[in-house]
């Protein structure tokens, strides 16, 4: 095998170790005020905890929404009670921080895996033959190699003991963060519900139904605080075609799909107004000259009173509305 070869494969790793460990490592707790409203102390959507882990619902009666959360890092296993009977009692900072450490023990499994492949095969690699700028990238890559492993082992702390009974609860936990007024929550339960984790969700189908019920109510409370991630997947879903979840839910409808369109329009970073300008052609080729004037009145109206900001920028092309809590 060649230097340059070598290299370039050595490149490639590093590149799938930082990757790997960028998605493992985040588990920050970013959450919105709470949604003044009386659902806000239901039962998360989706199905209550597991019959072993009854004590939950009693120990809701215990927290108020100002309760002290347990410290970052905290086994989950021995916190889950406390969290989910704080979330469950309409506390958003516990039911941020429940969502984020049961995200990131969904994928422990699997970001253990793919560091031992990746370590394997990076150890593998001969070195007796590569130049010193060679040896040194060799030595990067070893370097973040270790990172990832430490964060691997953090994960395995926070994560040792949690079964399926606490796992199943994922999907219900997002839709509660999101009730309760995470942004990014709502954003991830509205692009992709409890597809989220399609494993929960074959044991609990129920949550299509809640999602049915209470995507109307998000979809609201993201329009109301100016959330132009919920704008851009509305645009997305109204489109003849679409084919996600929320598109299922909310049916094709171009009037409004313009309407949405329009409104990310008015808050576009000037790189983006070309390309929205050519889909605004297209989409109002399909509307009457009142109801293209309609739209537009509204897209005027709603980003005086609702929205600030670039549009684009937190909704790149490609972007996924689960990111944040993938990490």
């Amino acid at each position: 095998m060649s230097h340059y070869r070598l290299l370039f494969l050595a490149v490639l790793a590093l590149a799938a170790i930082v990757g790997a460990y960028l998605f493992g490592r985040k588990e920050a707790a970013s959450t919105a005020a709470p949604l003044m409203s009386a659902a806000a102390t239901e039962q998360p959507i989706g199905g209550a905890p597991g019959s072993n882990l009854a004590m939950v619902a009693q120990a809701s009666l215990n927290f108020d929404r100002g309760a002290r959360l347990p410290p970052l890092g905290a086994p989950l296993k021995s916190v889950y009670a406390q969290l989910q009977a704080q979330a469950n009692a309409g506390d958003g900072r516990a039911a941020a921080r429940l969502l984020r450490d049961l995200s990131r023990c969904s994928r422990q499994r699997a970001v253990e895996w793919s560091t031992m492949r990746n370590t394997h095969n990076l150890t593998e690699q001969k070195t007796e033959n590569l130049s010193a700028a060679q040896l040194r990238t060799y030595q990067a890559l070893l370097d973040t190699a270790a990172i990832r492993q430490r964060g691997v082992d953090e994960g395995r702390a926070l994560c040792e003991g949690v079964g399926d009974e606490i796992l199943d609860t994922l999907n219900a936990n997002l839709a509660q963060a999101a009730r309760l007024g995470d942004a990014d929550a709502r954003a991830c339960y509205l692009s992709r519900g409890p597809l989220y984790d399609p494993r929960g969700l074959l044991k609990q189908p129920g949550a299509l139904s809640a999602y049915r019920r209470e995507a109307t109510r998000l979809i609201e409370s993201g329009l109301a605080a100016g959330d132009w991630r919920v704008v851009d997947l509305l645009r997305g879903a109204y489109e003849p075609g679409a084919q996600t979840l929320l598109a299922g839910l909310v049916g094709t409808d171009v009037n409004r799909h313009y309407r949405y369109l329009k409104l990310y329009r008015l808050g576009a970073e000037s790189f983006r107004v070309a390309q929205i300008d050519r889909q605004l052609a297209l989409a109002e080729a399909s509307l009457s000259p009142a109801q293209r004037a309609e739209a537009d009145e509204w897209a005027q109206s709603t980003l005086r009173e609702n929205f600030s900001g670039d549009s684009t920028a937190g909704t790149p092309q490609g972007w996924d509305a689960c990111g944040p809590l993938d990490g």
